[in-house]
């Protein structure tokens, strides 16, 4: 089945017109089609027809639209099917995916300056529109939010081809066609440019600049804001009638779209123009059509990651989605996973990554930058998640091949000698003549004709003239290689010269603020470089000096609104870096940039609170900046501020779920260092928590035994009370349940006492665990409230989504469902802003409980398979509650293997294997073993007898065993 969107919707199967005629299943089937195969939540799908403010039962009306739906489709429903994710179409929208190739035509003839091509094919893209995109079902809001992308798409394409017409000197013939579109886009400030220039091609400068004039008065009167920077500067260059404002066939037509007409893209990167590589583009953009990874190789400075990234915007334009992910900050392996599961928006476990990552990517494009260092791993994720994801093609940059199967291996060069001049010229904003010819090849000679070589040199042309710069960088070089020079050390050598050239032209201040934003990983704010300085200089001075750099091409600058973050290439970070050592200063530096991490974490818990989406949000703002702190620390100074960074991560490390990433860190901080007792044993504690919830129990208690000897067994403060906790959260897994609520009991009253309410609600909802797994659910019920309402009233919505997910589960042990429902929707609106799919999870088993005891199989088989693709490589609760519905529905083949992956991965006389024991009586039973059910039953009878074990919905369920054998030997069977 077809349906076409680029105009009002048409829906059409074996050369027929298919009659959609209700408005909300014609846009719930476009927003299906929308997903491109893959499935869209109950949620998404619910607000992109209603809104996020969709009341009453959005899940039951959804269900409801679709059925209707599936039912006007007939013969062809099949292309509508549910899944555990949600609902899926595979039909395909033939008129935008043609759009789409086109496009991607655009982009490339633009790269090798192809003129004809671009409008030709601009031309093309456009021909597939029928009128107004979506026309006809534009009142639901994920229409609308696409309509709006393919509409400011549809107007980028025709200013691909206006601009190929006025770049090869056809200005005139669209003169008429841009006015129209800048009356009717009237504050587009890209159009606005390309008319503009379009004028003063046509020989109208005086139009040009009053079109400038007139763009800039209603972007003041409408928006009430200034032009854009590249509006002020157009306007300039026209008025000293800069010669590169004429049109020349040389000039590739990327620039002039780059530069001037083309809208922003969601790929970061540097807003300068792209120049040269009109070879290597079109057979990257080549090899990027199919799944094959492709790896560009090449030495430091070549441009790998510009070329990549440009190749990522091409696609992007042409309506791909790309995922950029940068490993120049992460230096172990094991962290590979997280970088991109963080850059796609995916939550997941560290090592559960694969299956979350390859449903949100499949169809993609996922750029890894700088992989080198780290290739043995990338080659293993990168393999894995082609597997999984064959739709996904991989690019990534490294200095050699990673070694992927079916991995493509792309050399990126230095440039050729024309476009480095031109290159050089465009940075250095000079005119290329004879008079200059022979300094520039000079320079750009010396740098071995390297793209980064030829910018920084370019930079310095701010300060010396071309003669004196050319000289230099000669008279440099020759004293960096007066001895002997091997061909493999050319390209380092020659960075180091250009970067040394631009360093020894700086101040001291400046000098001295480049080697301190050299301790920074994955960027910085221009208000934390004091911090990491060793004299207070002065905001003015700083800001003087990141100007200078950011001129000097040295770092560049990001700003969206008034946000504004530096960033450094990674050579130049090395390079401060080396300099931060040869002046004997990088142990102070690393130490007081591990400071302005810990006050960064300390400073967003104060001002957003310490359990909001927000403050999570912050504190992961700057995971590169801590992971590098924390990384360099041990064995340095810096170890002691390094421990009490990690202690204050933890509440952001439990939000999202990072287990085992966290634990690793607190090994090598806490060997050898000197670290005050009541860190060290606050440290240990909370270490002992993140092995405790991947099941490191015995670790994780040795650990504790060790924090206890470190306080004073009288002791009552905050170190004592995560002591008791986590030794209380140990019990609740050993099925210590008795022991557990008299530890966590105390635990909460001594928080009471210090007045730290969060640390009181963690234990009471621990403790509230424990009763329910005791078999005591109304008592549960009773503290899971408690715990709630005082998260609720210190605003801590990560407790609140933690304690409501409890508290509907423990609802559903005494049977009232209909409040267990309202807590667990309450819990999914807080854990949605944390992405924390383990609390999804939680809230998933709940619905699949009630649904079961409904008697709604289909149902509750949905929510547990959700549930446990949340969980991903996790084997708990969600496992066990699967392979019971699946026993009621005979899949006993597949409810074995369930049970049996979790009684393997459970230690006899944890609460989860006491859990599955009852289900797996009822799995004997239902295979006709009523032998073994028997000896099951009384198995599980004693265990649960001698640990305290009395969870009802697992109680309930060896009742129900017990039961049935009773009654066939009642029967005389």
């Amino acid at each position: 089945m077809e349906i076409l969107i680029l105009g009002p919707v048409v829906v059409r199967a074996g050369g027929s017109v298919l009659a959609v005629d209700r408005p909300l299943e014609r846009a719930a089937l476009v927003c299906l089609a929308l997903g491109r195969g893959l499935p869209v939540s109950d949620g998404r799908l619910a607000a992109g027809l209603w809104g996020d403010e969709v009341r009453g039962r959005p899940v039951d009306r959804l269900w409801s639209v679709v059925s209707r739906l599936r039912a006007t489709l007939g013969a062809h429903a099949d292309v509508v099917e549910r899944t555990a994710a949600g609902y899926r179409c595979t039909a395909t929208m033939p008129d935008l995916l043609a759009a789409e190739s086109a496009s991607a035509r655009v982009r490339a003839a633009e790269l090798t300056g192809d003129h004809a091509a671009v409008r030709a094919e601009a031309a093309a893209a456009l021909g597939y529109w029928r009128g107004q995109t979506l026309a006809d079902v534009r009142s639901a809001p994920l229409v609308i939010a696409e309509a709006h992308r393919l509409d400011a798409w549809r107007l980028e394409l025709a200013c691909a081809g206006f601009a190929a017409a006025v770049e090869s000197g056809d200005a005139d013939e669209v003169v008429t066609e841009l006015s129209r579109l800048v009356a009717a886009h009237p504050v587009h400030e890209p159009l606005a440019r390309l008319y503009a220039l379009a004028l003063y091609r046509s020989g109208r400068q005086a139009d040009a600049l009053s079109s400038l004039d007139r763009l800039r008065r209603a972007v003041t009167d409408r928006l009430g804001v200034a032009v854009t920077p590249e509006t002020a500067t157009l306007e300039q260059r026209m008025l000293r009638h800069d010669p590169l404002l004429r049109p020349s066939p040389t000039r590739c037509a990327a620039r002039l779209t780059e530069a001037e007409t083309s809208t922003a893209v969601d790929v970061p990167g540097p807003l300068t123009s792209f120049l040269g590589r009109e070879r290597e583009m079109p057979e990257l953009l080549r090899q990027l059509t199919g799944p094959a990874p492709v790896t560009l190789t090449g030495g430091p400075g070549c441009g790998k990651s510009r070329l990549a990234l440009e190749a990522a915007r091409v696609l992007a334009r042409g309506g791909r989605r790309v995922v950029t992910v940068q490993l120049a900050a992460v230096r172990q392996g094991d962290l590979v996973g997280q970088a991109i599961a963080e850059a796609t928006g995916v939550e997941a476990a560290p090592g559960d990554e694969i299956p979350l990552l390859a449903a949100e990517l499949d169809g993609a494009l996922l750029l890894i930058d700088n992989a080198e260092h780290l290739a043995d791993e990338v080659a293993v994720l990168v393999t894995a998640l082609s597997e999984a994801a064959p739709a996904l093609t991989p690019l990534i940059t490294s200095q050699r091949p990673i070694g992927c199967p079916g991995e493509v291996v792309q050399l990126v060069s230095a440039l050729d000698r024309r476009a480095s001049l031109t290159l050089f010229v465009d940075r250095a904003e000079i005119a290329l003549d004879e008079s200059v010819q022979a300094d520039v090849v000079a320079i750009c000679a010396a740098v071995d004709w390297l793209p980064l070589g030829i910018e920084l040199a370019a930079g310095l042309t701010r300060t010396l003239s071309l003669s004196q710069l050319a000289k230099r960088i000669v008279d440099t070089l020759r004293l960096l290689v007066g001895g002997a020079r091997d061909g493999s050390s050319d390209r380092h050598t020659s960075l180091r010269m250009a970067l040394d050239c631009s360093y020894q032209i700086l101040d001291p201040t400046t000098q001295s603020v480049l080697r301190g934003i050299g301790v920074f990983a994955g960027g910085f704010p221009p208000a934390a470089v004091a911090a990491v300085l060793p004299a207070d200089l002065g905001q003015d001075r700083i800001a003087a000096a990141l100007a200078e750099l950011e001129h000097r091409n040295l770092i560049a600058v990001l700003t969206d609104g008034t946000y504004r973050r530096c960033l450094l290439l990674e050579t130049v970070r090395g390079y401060a870096q080396s300099q931060l050592a040869a002046e004997g200063e990088i142990a102070a530096a690393r130490a007081r940039h591990a400071q302005w991490c810990l006050d960064h974490v300390r400073t967003a818990a104060e001002t957003h609170g310490d359990g909001s989406a927000e403050g999570a949000a912050a504190v992961f703002a700057e995971w590169p900046n801590i992971a590098e702190a924390l990384d360099r620390a041990p064995g340095t100074p810096a170890a002691g501020t390094a421990v009490r960074l990690a202690i204050a991560m933890h509440r952001p490390w439990l939000m999202r779920s990072w287990y085992a990433q966290a634990g690793r860190y607190y090994g090598p901080l806490l060997t050898g260092a000197d670290i005050p007792a009541t860190d060290r044993a606050e440290a240990l504690s909370r270490w002992a928590f993140h092995w405790m919830m991947i099941g490191r129990l015995d670790e994780a208690a040795d650990l504790l035994d060790e924090a206890a000897t470190l306080i004073d067994p009288s002791d009552s403060g905050l170190v004592a009370i995560s002591v008791y906790y986590c030794r209380g959260c140990i019990d609740v897994e050993r099925a210590r349940y008795r022991q557990a609520i008299r530890t966590l009991l105390t635990a909460a009253e001594y928080a009471r006492r210090a007045g730290n309410l969060q640390r009181e609600s963690a234990c009471i909802d621990a403790c509230a665990s424990a009763q329910l797994f005791a078999g005591d659910a109304r008592s549960a019920v009773e503290n899971y409230r408690r715990a709630a309402d005082i998260d609720r009233a210190e605003g801590d919505e990560h407790g609140l989504a933690r304690g409501l997910s409890n508290l509907a589960k423990a609802l559903l042990g005494v049977g009232r469902m209909d409040e267990a429902l309202a807590c667990a929707a309450e819990s999914d609106g807080y854990a949605k802003r944390f992405d924390d799919s383990h609390i999804l999870a939680l809230t998933e088993q709940v619905r699949a409980g009630i649904a079961a005891a409904a008697g709604d199989l289909d149902a509750a088989e949905v929510h547990c398979r959700t549930a446990l693709s949340r969980m991903g490589e996790e084997i708990g609760t969600a496992d066990i509650d699967l392979a019971d519905v699946l026993i009621e529905r005979g899949a006993l083949a597949e409810a074995r293997e369930l049970l049996d992956r979790v009684l393997d991965d459970s230690a006899p006389g944890q609460t989860t294997w006491l859990a599955a024991l009852p289900v797996s009586a009822a799995l004997a039973w239902a295979e006709g073993d009523f032998a073994a059910a028997a000896t099951l039953v009384d198995e599980t009878t004693a265990a649960h007898a001698a640990s305290g074990f009395g969870w009802p919905r697992y109680v309930d369920r060896l009742d129900t065993v017990r039961r049935r054998l009773a009654d066939r030997q009642l029967a005389g069977q």
